[in-house]
């Protein structure tokens, strides 16, 4: 496992989203809020090729009212 950052998608922000997923993984969408796999609007994509996909639900340090989802490919 390995310690991944992810900028805060909201406006502005400069705070960094952590959490830990594998190595060959790779972070292909992040959205404001809590966002569940099938609302995200940059998936089709992966979705469609069959890769697999989980979801991160990280909160932003600078600003604990950012919260926001990424979408991790395995």
């Amino acid at each position: 496992m390995v310690l991944v950052r992810v900028q805060c998608p909201y406006d502005g922000c400069e705070g960094m989203g952590e959490f830990e997923t594998d190595p060959e993984s790779e972070v292909v969408a992040r959205e404001r809020g809590h966002v569940e796999l099938t609302k995200f609007q940059k998936v089709g994509k992966q979705l469609l090729s069959g890769a697999i996909v989980k979801e991160e639900h990280l909160r932003c340090p600078a600003d604990d009212h950012h919260r926001f989802t990424v979408l991790v490919e395995l």
